[in-house]
């Protein structure tokens, strides 16, 4: 926040948070912000605000990206009835008011030109009060079925960003835009073979990627740790596999060594895993769909249950429906459903050659840009 920014400075908030999904695309918006914002543009300065929880990812995310944030002591709706789940029931209403008074003095103070929503129900007070205080509203929504604060607040804003065209069914009345998701740092396949000898695999063999996000997925890596054996031996392929650090040392116990798996608890090198996969077994989460399509990988999705809104199996019906996965309900894992599905796609080159064209074909490349230069002209009605 500043109150001394020159006058020609686009100045932005941002509310979102929670979780990652929330909070990256936020933060890649702000990031093209300040390269593009004096390109054919009335500003030749760009200052951010961003609002979150005082609890979620973003209380590290943002301060290590260089950004101010103004943290909310908002809470979700516990569904818990546990002790603990009630009393964060009971205070809700308390931190709701402490949030929305925050809020409130902090954009009055701050005056942005326009306010980004980006999800969460960390989102939901600064987009509000930005509408009462007459500031506009834009929101970027990553899912094919857009989340709470979304379709609350679709109809009053200026314009919402749509990562997929299944979106806009559920928005009505809403101005949509089918933009993509944006991405954040993320580069473009390079070298096969050396990506795979940094992960100790071998470039000659199909590299099958199992990712259960940063925080891993229990009951897909119990299913590969009680089947990787059969799974290893009937496809004759190698495994580059991202336990989660909660999971890692089970899965290392039960796995073993074996030259075929790949074994991480966590990986930073993103765009070499990606180059070295030929099929992903993943969650259905936005970022990481997004991510798969930026680099024309074919899926195989298990939908996050508990997901809100089930939205995990919108997201991952939309690319099926494109032709890009094969989607596959935790639920049926123990049913044997698993083994003929995998086989069907990974030893049929054909299939996994049209999948993997289907998905980069739903690569937006210049969603960033283009929710940028949307932004920069709404705000430029307001300046």
């Amino acid at each position: 926040m500043t109150s001394d920014a020159p006058n020609n400075a686009l100045r932005v908030a941002f509310a979102g948070g929670g979780t990652g999904g929330h909070i990256i695309p936020a933060l890649a918006i702000a990031e093209h912000l300040q390269t593009c914002v004096g390109d054919h543009s009335p500003f030749t300065d760009v200052e951010f605000l961003f609002f979150g929880s005082d609890y979620g990812m973003e209380t590290r995310l943002v301060p290590e990206a260089g950004f101010n944030l103004e943290a909310l002591p908002i809470r979700g709706l516990s569904r818990s009835i546990s002790i603990a789940g009630l009393k964060q029931n009971a205070l809700l209403p308390f931190r709701m008011i402490a949030s929305i008074m925050k809020a409130n003095r902090a954009l009055r103070a701050f005056k942005p030109h326009i306010t980004v929503g980006t999800g969460g129900y960390a989102s939901a007070v600064p987009v509000r009060q930005s509408l009462r205080n007459n500031i506009p509203v834009v929101l970027q929504e990553q899912n094919s079925y857009p989340g709470m604060v979304t379709r609350l607040f679709a109809p009053k804003v200026k314009q919402v960003f749509l990562t997929y065209e299944d979106a806009e069914k559920h928005l009505k009345g809403a101005n949509t835009l089918l933009t993509g998701n944006p991405l954040r740092h993320l580069g473009i396949s390079g070298d096969r073979a050396e990506a795979a000898i940094h992960f100790g695999l071998n470039p000659e063999l199909p590299t099958l990627f199992i990712l259960g996000g940063s925080q891993g997925a229990r009951a897909i890596n119990r299913h590969f740790v009680s089947r990787m054996s059969v799974y290893l031996e009937k496809l004759g392929m190698q495994v580059l596999w991202q336990t989660g650090k909660a999971d890692y040392e089970y899965c290392q116990k039960h796995v073993g060594s074996n030259s075929k798996i790949a074994l991480r608890p966590f990986i930073k090198e993103m765009d070499q895993a990606y180059t070295v996969a030929d099929l992903m077994v993943c969650r259905a989460g936005a970022m990481t769909l997004t991510e798969i399509n930026h680099f024309g990988l074919p899926s195989i999705l298990i939908p996050l249950p508990s997901a809100a809104a089930n939205h995990q199996e919108f997201n991952a019906r939309s690319l099926e429906k494109a032709g890009a996965a094969k989607v596959i309900l935790e639920s049926e894992l123990a049913e044997g459903a698993f083994l003929p599905l995998l086989s069907d796609v990974f030893t049929n080159k054909e299939k996994l050659s049209g999948m993997a064209k289907a998905s980069a074909a739903l690569k937006r490349p210049h969603a960033t840009q283009e929710i940028c230069d949307n932004i920069i002209r709404i705000a430029s009605t307001s300046a």
